[in-house]
C-alpha cells in the first residue's frame, strides 16, 4: 500500500463546501488503506464535521500545534477571501517542514492551489480543484505548475482552471461524492429552502426578488434560509425591506437540523451564477428528497438535466425563476417525477464510486 498525506490546515475547523468533500473522501479511502494520514491544525475549536470524521476515519491524523496559527484563528476561522487563506496556508505550510522532514510519504494530496507552494521540493502531489477563481492571480499561477497530478470536481472547473492559466497538463475529472446511507426524518412544511454559505455569488439575493414577485402574485412559499456568512444581514434586511412573506433566516445549525430541513422541504433552490463545482448542497437535496431548482450555469447542469431530475433557470434572472417555482410549487405529479429521477442520478455519485477513480489517479 502507498502511504497518502492529505494536508488540509483547515478541515478541523472550517466549514465550507471543499471541508465536507475532504473528510468524507478520507473516510472512504480509510477503508481501503489504513496508510493514509491527515495533516492538519490543531485547532483550539474543532467542528462538528471533523468530530465525526475522527470516529470514522481509519487511517492516522496528525495534527500539528502552531502558535502563529492560534494567535489569527479568529481571523481564519472566519475567512471568506483568498488572501486570507494564502496566509494560512504559508503558515501551516512552515510549520509542517520538521513534520515532514521526519515523515515521509509516497503522495501528498492538497485541496488548495497555495498549499503545493510550501510542500517540500520533490515531493509528489496530487492537488483537487473544487471551484474555479474569480480572476487570475500570479500566486496560483505559480502554485498550479506543481503538483504531479490535478483533479477537479467537474469540467467546469477543470476547463476553467485550463483556460486561466494556460494550462496544458491533464486535469482528470472526478465529480463530488456523497453517501446513501440516511436517517429517516420526519416531513415538515417547508416550500422552499436555500442552504449554503450567505457569499455573494451564492446568489440568494436573486432568490429573493423571486420571492418577491411571487408575493405579489398572492403567492406566499414557506421559504426556510439555512447558513451563515458575510451577506446574512444584508439578506435579513433586503427580505424586511421588500416585505417577503413566510420568510425564516436560520442562521448556521447543526447537521441533523439541517437534514431534517431539507427533507421537509418540497423544492431546494440553488442560485450560484459563478465558480462552483458540482456541490455537496446539490447532492445532499437530491439525497433527502428535495427538488432541485438550479441556475444553468456553473456545474449544476453537469449533475442536472432540465426537466428530467431538476429545474434550471437562466442565471441571475430572477424573472425565470419566479416561473419555475411557481410551476413546481403547484405540481406535485412532477415534483415527484423528477425527485425519483435525481435519486436514480444520484447512485452515480456515492464515494464508494468516486473513491475507485480517485484512488487510479493517486496510484
Amino acid at each position: 500500500m502507498k502511504t497518502i498525506a492529505v494536508h488540509a490546515p483547515r478541515v478541523t475547523y472550517y466549514c465550507g463546501g471543499a471541508e465536507r468533500y475532504v473528510l468524507n473522501l478520507l473516510v472512504e479511502l480509510s477503508k481501503r488503506n489504513s496508510c493514509i494520514s491527515l495533516v492538519s491544525y490543531d485547532a483550539p475549536k474543532k467542528s462538528e464535521w471533523f468530530r465525526k470524521f475522527i470516529k470514522n476515519f481509519n487511517g492516522t491524523v496528525c495534527l500539528l500545534k502552531s502558535s502563529k496559527m492560534r494567535s489569527k484563528f479568529d481571523k481564519f476561522s472566519k475567512a471568506f477571501s483568498p488572501s486570507l487563506w494564502d496566509e494560512e496556508s504559508k503558515i501551516f505550510g512552515e510549520e509542517t517542514k520538521k513534520f515532514y522532514r521526519k515523515n515521509s510519504f509516497d503522495l501528498v494530496v492538497c485541496h488548495y492551489a497555495v498549499d503545493c507552494l510550501y510542500l517540500p521540493k520533490k515531493t509528489k502531489i496530487c492537488l483537487h480543484l473544487h471551484g474555479l477563481p474569480d480572476k487570475r492571480r500570479k500566486i496560483e499561477n505559480k502554485a498550479i505548475k506543481i503538483p504531479n497530478k490535478i483533479i477537479a470536481v467537474s469540467n467546469y472547473v477543470g476547463e476553467g482552471w485550463k483556460r486561466l492559466y494556460k494550462l496544458k497538463k491533464k486535469i482528470y475529472i472526478v465529480p463530488n461524492g456523497i453517501s446513501l446511507e440516511k436517517k429517516s426524518f420526519g416531513k415538515g412544511n417547508i416550500d422552499i429552502i436555500f442552504f449554503g454559505r450567505l457569499i455573494n455569488v451564492k446568489g440568494v439575493n436573486i432568490l429573493l426578488k423571486s420571492l418577491r414577485i411571487l408575493n405579489n402574485q398572492n403567492i406566499y412559499p414557506r421559504t426556510t434560509i439555512v447558513g451563515g456568512g458575510p451577506e446574512e444581514r444584508n439578506l435579513i434586511n433586503l427580505a424586511k425591506k421588500m416585505k417577503i412573506k413566510n420568510i425564516n433566516f436560520l442562521g448556521r445549525v447543526k447537521d441533523k437540523k439541517l437534514f431534517n430541513c431539507i427533507s421537509s422541504s418540497k423544492i431546494s433552490v440553488f442560485p450560484s451564477y459563478k465558480r462552483e463545482g458540482i456541490m455537496t448542497t446539490l447532492l445532499e437535496a437530491s439525497k433527502y428528497g428535495s427538488l432541485i431548482v438550479a441556475s444553468d450555469s456553473c456545474s449544476n447542469k453537469e449533475f442536472i438535466k432540465d426537466n428530467f431530475n431538476g429545474i434550471l433557470f437562466k442565471p441571475k434572472d430572477y424573472k425565470d425563476m419566479s416561473v419555475k417555482l411557481k410551476a413546481v410549487l403547484s405540481d406535485k405529479g412532477l415534483r415527484s417525477k423528477l425527485i425519483k429521477n435525481s435519486f436514480e442520478t444520484l447512485k452515480n455519485f456515492t464515494w464508494k464510486k468516486q473513491a475507485k477513480k480517485i484512488e487510479r489517479i493517486y496510484y
